[in-house]
């Protein structure tokens, strides 16, 4: 079985403020208002999912909540307390939904062998990593 991972051409991800400035770039308004603007739109989103709302946003994709809990007998008898972890979930519209097909330009994206990868690691016998196979605290057998 061929399992395989993506990974990115360029290793560092984009942050709040890297955005901020390309968007400037685009829209013509500063990259301070654009970032306060970012930042709100964090505040709100956070604010909306904790109400119970799921978030449109026309053209980006949907954010909405998820629980995992403690199982309880009946509905009834099930409480805040038995939720043991929520997450923010996203889902893309199809202007931005990206598929596997080609169609899509994805040159920032290469797709690795991890069975060859964990192959290709250093064991103790050939002086590095664990004997198990994995390697270093260091490595990043992905890239």
């Amino acid at each position: 079985m061929f399992i395989s991972v993506i990974t990115y051409k360029y290793g560092v991800a984009m942050d709040l403020k890297q955005i901020a400035k390309r968007i400037s770039r685009l829209s013509g308004v500063s990259e301070g208002v654009v970032n306060s603007v970012l930042k709100d739109f964090r505040t709100e989103l956070k604010e909306e999912l904790l109400w119970g709302r799921s978030v449109n946003i026309d053209g980006l994709g949907y954010f909405y909540l998820a629980a995992r809990s403690k199982g309880t007998e009946t509905a009834e008898v099930f409480t805040a307390n038995d939720i043991t972890g929520l997450r923010v979930c996203f889902r893309a519209n199809k202007e931005i939904r990206i598929t596997a097909n080609g169609s899509i330009r994805s040159e920032g994206l290469s797709l690795k062998d991890v069975d060859r990868i964990n192959d290709e690691l250093p064991t103790e016998e050939s002086g590095g990593g664990s004997s198990s196979g994995e390697g270093g605290l260091d490595e990043n057998p992905l890239g």
